[in-house]
């Protein structure tokens, strides 16, 4: 059963564990302050869904996005932007549902950035990518924070000093997205990835979301490894569905999840 949301520009469906969220502001779905706090509530709503393994961001007609909305970057409505903008990013970052970023014709500006947020992002080969604020004279801060780890300090300098952007697959290439597919198998390759989320226990994905989460805060490699040890330790005894995945696979048979 899918289940349509009630957002103007922010569209919402849920359909068997794995909701869609889809940007739809026509013709480039370019993102208003307005829409970014519908994006916010949008993903805010759906972290209270236990039995949730995926939630898809994707763009409606000719694009994903591009970007923010210009207009609202400056003058009196700047400060209300970057709030609004800032506060999608800390949810994007701080979310234990696992998100994907699915990407046909442009991401660009804020856009890009909200990608990059993503923990994973598929991408047509043809798509373009890229953070092309130096051009108008301001700084993409969510790529320029982002963008290193995901790069590299050469490329992200690229993305964020020359505004340049580049194709679907040079971005799969470079890192900046997971996965580049023609334009014509996004749709059959998005379906074959929920299917797999589908197949995963929602308490074990956010378990191993947050242990990345609090390994990628740790300092070495070392900390890094005792840290995500630590939230094993703390977690997996709580988990059912742990037991019941190790349960199942030594007694044959397909594991029976009960999403906690």
């Amino acid at each position: 059963m899918t289940i349509a949301g009630t957002a103007r520009t922010v569209r919402v469906t849920r359909d068997d564990g794995v909701a869609t969220i889809t940007l739809d502001r026509p013709p480039l779905n370019v993102l208003t302050i307005a829409m970014l706090d519908e994006l916010d509530a949008a993903l805010a709503d759906l972290a209270g869904a236990g039995d949730l393994r995926l939630v898809v961001l994707r763009g409606a007609g000719r694009s994903f996005s591009a970007g923010v909305d210009v207009a609202e970057h400056r003058g009196e409505l700047l400060e209300r932007m970057l709030d609004a903008f800032a506060r999608v990013a800390r949810r994007l970052l701080d979310y234990e549902v696992a998100t994907l970023a699915v990407v046909h014709g442009a991401a660009l500006g804020g856009a890009c950035e909200l990608v990059a947020l993503c923990d994973l992002a598929l991408v047509t080969d043809d798509a373009k990518l890229g953070t092309p604020e130096i051009s108008l004279g301001v700084v993409p801060p969510v790529g320029a924070a982002a963008f290193p780890a995901l790069v590299g300090r050469q490329r992200a300098a690229a993305l964020v000093l020359t505004g340049e952007t580049i194709g679907g697959a040079e971005a799969a290439a470079w890192g900046l997205v997971w996965r580049a597919v023609p334009a014509a198998a996004l749709d059959e390759t998005l379906a074959a990835v929920a299917a797999t989320f589908r197949g995963r226990s929602a308490a074990s994905l956010r378990l191993a979301k947050r242990t990345m989460r609090v390994a990628a805060a740790s300092g070495s490699l070392r900390d890094a490894i005792e840290a995500a040890d630590a939230e094993q330790r703390r977690s997996l005894p709580r988990i059912a569905d742990a037991d019941e995945g190790l349960r199942a696979f030594l007694e044959k048979r397909p594991p029976r999840w009960v999403h906690r």
